[in-house]
């Protein structure tokens, strides 16, 4: 087993992320009944939202401890004006952000091989296969004897499959598992659920209780505890373009895109504004220069980017 290395750690979901933002804009005085009912449509639309909203007001009332108390803060004799609000309000997203992101437990501290931000690594196998992990990814290896099993426990990874008509390989990810005799996919833990792409031969994809699904090369599909998505047709050669440092997005959420720039910079990039998370990009990014395509991204939506620290940044929308 190789020596400890850094854990991999889950950054926050975009719930979370739409519950900071949510906790922001109602705090301004302005806010119009529009806006809270709308928030409250939200709050109520998904029980993800209203665990968020829960977790925001539990750590927000957590922070008054690290706060000057009363008697060391000065007391504003009203509420501050308008033109100190944003900052304001963005000091208090940043410091939820900050607190969202770090207290998570480590994911995959006992893994057998796990890479930190911005790393990749390549391990061979001993039966002759070879997985690419990308970064923030875990994986758990059990080769030998009459056994090709691996485990995926956070993150992605390549395989490149050594064949063996004899013994089936196998990746399990999330609630379901790909088998394979010898061929090349990749596999990525996305939430609660888990996408695989195919650029050689065929793999089977069993998950739920629905019935098994067969990919071949350029398709892909999607499973979580419920079965296997349709399958949809791809182009193989963009499959795990991150193998050449290149993050290819097509019509991709924003807080997906941000989701996968996390993976190569440290911090967390933190959303202020309503639905910014589900604004649609198209793009190619340079996966070694993530702070850069953040720069991008803000002057394409036209967002104002606001920094914290090197490590701590915000997206707003005014």
């Amino acid at each position: 087993m190789p020596p400890p290395g850094p854990p991999v750690r889950p950054m926050p979901t975009s719930a979370e992320d739409d519950a900071v933002a949510w906790f922001v804009r109602l705090q301004d005085e302005e806010a119009t009944p529009g806006e809270r009912e709308a928030f409250e449509a939200w709050l109520s639309g998904d029980p993800a939202h209203a665990a968020a909203w829960r977790e925001i007001e539990r750590i927000w009332g957590g922070l008054g401890e690290i706060r000057p108390p009363p008697a060391m803060a000065p007391v504003p004799a009203r509420r501050p004006p308008r033109r100190l609000w944003k900052p304001l309000a963005t000091a208090a997203a940043i410091l939820l952000a900050v607190a969202l992101a770090w207290q998570a437990l480590p994911t995959g501290l006992l893994a057998d091989h796990r890479t930190a931000v911005a790393e990749r690594r390549v391990i061979p196998l001993a039966d002759g296969s070879v997985v690419e992990l990308a970064p923030l990814s875990a994986l758990d290896v059990d080769i030998g004897g009459e056994r090709r099993h691996v485990r995926l426990i956070a993150g992605e990874a390549f395989f490149t499959v050594a064949h063996d008509p004899s013994q089936r390989f196998v990746v399990e990810a999330g609630g379901g598992r790909v088998e394979v005799l010898g061929t090349a996919f990749d596999v990525r833990i996305d939430g609660a659920a888990v996408a695989v792409s195919v650029t050689h031969n065929a793999v089977a994809l069993r998950a739920g209780r629905g019935a098994p699904a067969q990919l071949e090369r350029g398709q892909a599909a999607r499973y979580d505890e419920a079965g296997v998505s349709p399958v949809s047709e791809i182009d193989p050669e963009a499959v795990a373009s991150w193998r050449q440092d290149q993050l290819v997005f097509h019509d991709a959420p924003l807080s997906q895109v941000l989701a996968e720039l996390g993976r190569y910079r440290r911090g967390h990039v933190q959303l202020i504004g309503r639905d910014l998370g589900a604004r649609r990009i198209t793009a190619v990014f340079d996966a070694r220069q993530p702070d850069a395509a953040i720069a991008t991204i803000a002057r394409s939506l036209d967002l104002r980017l606001l920094r914290a620290t090197s490590l701590f940044v915000a997206l707003a929308d005014w």
